[in-house]
């Protein structure tokens, strides 16, 4: 795996150092217009996440 690719996590990564759950990533995701996220596969459900986001902790809504 190429270094860029350990800059995207998936959405479980995310949700594991947040402590928080899957479903509540992927309400920050659709509701943060200024997160880093790539969608992707054939219908672009898929998401991945940019490490940066980790490091905005602060500013993430409550679980």
């Amino acid at each position: 795996m190429s270094e860029t690719a350990h800059e995207w996590l998936t959405v479980r990564e995310v949700a594991e150092h947040f402590r928080v759950s899957e479903r509540t990533v992927t309400r920050w995701v659709t509701t943060d217009p200024n997160m880093r996220v790539r969608r992707i596969g054939p219908s672009a459900r898929t998401i991945r996440i940019h490490r940066s986001e980790l490091d905005r902790d602060t500013s993430l809504p409550a679980a």
